[in-house]
């Protein structure tokens, strides 16, 4: 869901995923497709930004199908390395397969949830 902010960059695939990369100002969208797991856990750590510095990074899952733990800790790392430098990270599905082991692990604090790039924008006291 690329929004007015964002122009779309760069796109990562592979067998059954994707990543689309879009940057406006000090805002990356990233919008992931399809099934995340082990096998493509390297690939996202690459396609995401290494030094993210104080930006602020919204990742549009809604479309993912899967995900398991180890694309989880890229994302957590990504959480992490932004709120040390001032930023923020935001995760925007309703996606069950998304959604819960991220309300299980309690990782809330680092990727909080939304349901839309519109309510991630107001919850940070932006317009959409």
């Amino acid at each position: 869901m690329t929004t007015d902010a964002t122009r779309p960059r760069q796109r990562y695939a592979g067998d059954g995923w994707s990543v689309d990369a879009g940057e406006g100002g000090d805002l990356w969208l990233f919008t992931l497709r399809g099934e995340f797991d082990f096998a493509v856990s390297a690939k996202l750590a690459e396609a995401l930004p290494d030094e993210p510095g104080a930006g602020r990074v919204v990742l549009d899952m809604a479309e993912v199908e899967y995900c398991d733990s180890s694309c989880l800790q890229v994302l957590l790392r990504l959480g992490s390395r932004l709120r040390e430098a001032g930023g923020r990270l935001a995760v925007v599905t309703t996606v069950p397969a998304v959604l819960r082991p991220i309300e299980l692990l309690g990782l809330g604090d680092v990727m909080p949830v939304h349901p839309s790039v519109a309510a991630v924008r107001a919850s940070w006291g932006e317009e959409a």
